[in-house]
């Protein structure tokens, strides 16, 4: 008697944990969730912007600079690293292709944020000046191009051409009202270059040099058609660069240390 009723506890014990271990703790879920990702969304939009201005630079800070030549070169090659190890980490942890378009939220707000604050109120550059880049819609198609394919090596071939170029056009949207012409002095300028001379700049006269300069024009007389597919080509090495950061600086270490305990 007295085993039956030991038996019939421990089965109703067993029953109580079994029902706390399969119970579905949602509150706490969304909460982790929503600490980790906010938590990592300053610290991977902080390494993307920290990237680009280290790659880009003036060429996508001010719009005077945002030219036909490098700016279409050297920005999506810098956009494109940390997007693409984003991409690799959370492909390899959750097979969602997110990693670019978050990068590119984060990246974007933030971004957005320190110029507000550090260029606009402190120096009184207006906005229109500093403004940022946009990288949402290309994120948005590369990460589609892994979705579809499921491959690494199509997506730096397919997904780096289509990053660059749908970066290109969402960012020459926002451009085209500064290359307009106006008259200055009774010199033609774009507006862009008269938001150059009408703010001054550390470097000022450097920062209004000629930077428009080079030996590109070899397409129907055009800069910016060369520029571009170039800009393509060179996005496919730095895809490369943000695998291997993806890959040897995030993944490999943790799982060295896995293994080691």
């Amino acid at each position: 008697m007295a085993s039956d009723t030991e038996t019939l506890e421990a089965d109703q014990q067993f029953e109580r944990l079994k029902a706390l271990v399969n119970k579905e703790y949602k509150y706490i879920d969304r909460k982790w969730d929503a600490v980790f990702w906010i938590s990592a969304a300053f610290i991977v939009g902080a390494a993307a912007d920290i990237t680009m201005l280290l790659f880009a630079g003036d060429w996508d800070f001010w719009t005077d600079w945002k030219d036909r030549v490098w700016w279409p070169i050297l920005t999506p090659f810098s956009l494109v690293i940390i997007g693409s190890a984003l991409q690799y980490i959370q492909w390899l942890a959750w097979r969602f292709p997110t990693g670019m378009t978050y990068t590119a939220i984060c990246m974007w707000g933030l971004s957005t944020m320190g110029r507000w604050l550090q260029w606009g109120n402190f120096v009184w550059y207006p906005m229109n000046f500093v403004w940022g880049t946009t990288m949402v819609p290309a994120g948005i198609f590369a990460d589609w191009v892994l979705m579809k394919t499921k491959s690494f090596v199509l997506t730096s071939l397919l997904g780096s051409a289509v990053f660059s170029f749908t970066w290109w056009v969402s960012n020459y949207v926002m451009i085209a009202p500064y290359l307009q012409p106006a008259e200055w002095m009774d010199r033609i300028l774009t507006l862009s270059d008269i938001q150059g001379i009408a703010y001054i700049r550390s470097q000022t006269p450097e920062y209004l040099r000629i930077i428009e300069h080079g030996t590109l024009r070899s397409f129907l007389g055009e800069t910016q058609y060369v520029s571009i597919v170039f800009g393509m080509t060179v996005t496919v090495a730095g895809y490369w660069v943000g695998q291997f950061i993806g890959r040897m600086l995030a993944i490999w270490p943790i799982g060295r240390f896995m293994k080691k305990w």
